[in-house]
């Protein structure tokens, strides 16, 4: 988020007592998303707001389950949700018996970048609870106006995100290419080199011959491809590299 006044920290969620006939905006995510500073200007500029931290979906749910909070809305960093997905949809399943309140609080995906929540709505769609997104990239007044519209009971789906929601085909070319990362940052290129060779059906001698190196130098690289993937065997290799790499 832009730079805001500097104020003085607030401590957070668990370690706030809660104000009398206030309600919360419960915030979800490490402090860099979702700072003191942050926090501070929400109990300041939004009356009757009292706001709380929690690092994670699931500290979050466990307290929730034992100790009701009076939410209004819980604003979750989209960028957490690859870790917490049980624990997010748990959330989404029981907010109305965790949480105190004549209504369900709404749900709302805070992000940075708009990739980020596109990915998620290409995960998990809009489902029942998304009450809309909070974009971390705007000027305060900006991101006060989309929270008090959110704190009201209105909705927000900017139609530049919603609009380059990622397909299902751009989600698994991603995936892919991330596979491909992972790989390549697993082997060596004389490991690829061999790999590449054997996905096109050439036995230990052929590579060593193409290679200038010694067929017990292919055996020792083709053994440690096996170790670094965490297969059993060359052919498991061999199918586990034409996976990723032939995509």
């Amino acid at each position: 988020m832009p730079e805001i006044v500097n104020m003085e920290p607030l401590a957070s969620g668990t370690h706030q007592q809660l104000k009398s006939n206030c309600d919360t905006a419960v915030f979800i995510g490490p402090k860099k998303s979702f700072s003191n500073t942050v926090l501070r200007n929400v109990e300041a500029e939004l009356e009757e707001i009292e706001p709380l931290r929690y690092d994670a979906v699931s500290d979050f749910v466990d307290i929730a389950s034992v100790t009701m909070v009076p939410a209004r809305l819980i604003v979750i960093d989209a960028s957490i949700l690859d870790e917490e997905r049980s624990q997010f949809h748990r959330l989404l399943n029981e907010r109305e018996t965790l949480l105190t309140g004549p209504e369900a609080p709404g749900i709302v995906l805070a992000y940075m970048h708009d990739s980020c929540v596109q990915k998620v709505f290409a995960a998990v769609g809009r489902v029942d609870g998304f009450q809309g997104v909070l974009p971390m990239n705007q000027s305060i007044d900006i991101w006060l106006a989309v929270m008090r519209l959110l704190l009201s009971g209105g909705t927000y789906f900017p139609a530049d995100v919603l609009d380059k929601k990622l397909t299902d085909q751009q989600c698994e070319n991603e995936a892919l290419a991330g596979a491909r990362r992972s790989l390549t940052d697993k082997l060596t290129q004389r490991e690829i080199a061999v790999m590449e060779h054997v996905m096109h059906g050439l036995q230990n001698k052929q590579i060593a011959e193409k290679l200038k190196v010694s067929e017990h130098t292919i055996k020792l690289h083709i053994h440690h491809v096996i170790t670094k993937l965490k297969v059993t065997n060359r052919t498991a290799a061999a199918m586990k590299f034409v996976e990723v790499m032939q995509h």
